[in-house]
């Protein structure tokens, strides 16, 4: 059985995040799973690429997860 995760977004957010989906043939499940695989993967090579270059990327999600 895989984890489950719940979150709360207010509704704007989250019929512009459902837009988003459909834009991309996606489904929100499969959206989410594309998020948090580039963020591991960003996570992941941190330590390869210079600094820089990540910060544009993590800093947005370090904001909202406090890491």
């Amino acid at each position: 059985m895989s984890p489950r995760i719940i979150i709360s977004i207010n509704g704007r957010d989250y019929s512009d995040f459902l837009a988003e989906c459909d834009s991309q043939h996606l489904t929100p499940e499969e959206k989410i799973r594309e998020i948090i695989t580039c963020y591991v993967i960003l996570r992941r090579n941190r330590r390869k690429l210079p600094q820089k270059i990540l910060d544009p990327f993590l800093n947005p999600f370090e904001r909202h997860t406090g890491s």
